[in-house]
């Protein structure tokens, strides 16, 4: 590893330096400010920042042997009657008497359904019992066996489609097959009704009131947008505040990164500052008493990252009366995304931010990301324009998005 040392009259001067000497991997280790001697007893010295920086220097690469390349080990073949067809077969055996009892429950639910009028205590007895079987089968699976099905069967499908996640999906259709009259079960229409009434339900109870915090921290994995995002959000603020935005980017590890933002708010008019410890960020916090809006960039943070999560902990904590952010990708598969909300779970974040919605033609992730975490979604961006690639969705925008795209 190459370690070196750095003096500057700012930040910029500093990474501009360290790129240049130690290139664009390099990541600081350690900056401060400190002043050189001058006359009088060091009183008249000049205050330079001091920035330590670090690179591994790259290994050596050992030649690699392709000997043997184009003959690699295939495992032995399966015999006939075995393997993933067999499987499916033996599945099959077993799932079709179920969808035959699943056949005969609908024909009865129709039956009693036109016997409902001459004998109302009783088939409602019935219909009750009927109902709830019924949501049993398709909590656990059995009702959708095929998109060619009745109307419950599609609409299962048509939401996971929509890019809802199955369990979320089925618990939604649970809920609707429960709460329906039986002879709406074949009317797909009559069941979107109720689908949305069941999502808004869903979705307002994440909805929270109060106002924006002054400072507003954002985090979440590497290359969601939080950079893009900042940028977005600082420029809107700066129309209406010109001399009350702050940008702070904590995100110094990378010089790229650090530039990035300093190149940002060179463009925009705004302030950067750079923290690179909790104490840093809270100086800088305290001494920006005048400033309306306060943006803090953070390094991103993998979910498996446990050390940089609690990091990140320390530096929201010394950020004091502020608003944490966690930034989000729709583009993001479902099951990354329930890792990443459960990494993220003991940090007090209160809002999400969901990016990259040009990226995907499907939005259950903004349904999927708000039940889950049980936060509001505070805007979605859309491109990289800056600022104007930026929206708010409430939870009627949540559905039109999720719903019809």
């Amino acid at each position: 590893m190459q370690v070196k040392t750095f003096e500057a009259v700012s930040m910029k001067q500093a990474l501009q330096l360290v790129r240049e000497q130690l290139g664009p991997r390099a990541v600081i280790v350690s900056s401060r400010s400190v002043r050189r001697d001058g006359g009088l007893f060091g009183l008249l010295g000049r205050k330079v920042l001091e920035v330590t920086a670090a690179v591994d220097e790259p290994a050596k690469e050992e030649p690699v042997s392709v000997k043997g390349a184009l003959t690699p080990n295939l495992p032995p073949s399966r015999p006939r009657g075995t393997g993933v067809y067999h499987d499916i077969w033996a599945v099959k055996q077993a799932v079709d008497p179920l969808l035959d009892e699943i056949r005969e429950i609908r024909e009865k639910v129709t039956a009693l359904d036109e016997r409902a009028t001459s004998e109302p205590v009783e088939a409602r007895s019935d219909l009750a019992q009927i109902r709830t079987l019924l949501a049993a089968l398709v909590g656990s699976g059995a009702l959708v066996p095929d998109s060619d099905g009745p109307a419950v069967q599609r609409l299962f499908y048509f939401l996971v489609g929509r890019g809802i996640d199955e369990p979320l999906a089925r618990s939604l259709v649970q809920r609707i097959v429960a709460r329906v009259d039986p002879g709406a079960l074949g009317d797909l229409d009559r069941l979107k009704l109720n689908l949305a009434g069941e999502m808004r339900n869903d979705l307002g109870r994440a909805e929270r009131g109060g106002l924006p915090s002054r400072v507003q921290i954002f985090a979440g994995p590497t290359g969601v947008g939080k950079t893009t995002t900042i940028a977005k959000l600082a420029a809107r603020a700066a129309r209406s505040s010109p001399n009350g935005v702050l940008v702070i980017t904590t995100d110094v590890h990378r010089v790229a990164a650090a530039e990035q933002m300093i190149r940002f708010g060179e463009m925009l008019s705004v302030p950067v500052e750079v923290a690179i410890s909790p104490t840093d960020l809270s100086r800088a916090i305290a001494q920006a008493r005048n400033r309306e809006h306060i943006f803090v960039d953070t390094t991103g943070k993998s979910p498996r990252d446990t050390g940089g999560l609690r990091a990140l902990g320390s530096l929201v904590e010394a950020a004091g009366e502020a608003e944490l952010l966690l930034v989000l990708s729709a583009t993001t598969r479902s099951s990354d995304s329930r890792e990443i909300l459960e990494a993220y779970r003991g940090l007090p974040y209160s809002r999400l931010i969901l990016s990259k919605l040009d990226e995907t033609r499907v939005y259950g992730e903004l349904y999927n990301c708000v039940v889950r975490s049980g936060r509001p979604i505070a805007c979605v961006t859309s491109g990289q324009a800056v600022p104007e690639h930026l929206e708010s969705l409430d939870v009627a925008g949540i559905l039109r998005k999720v719903l019809h795209g």
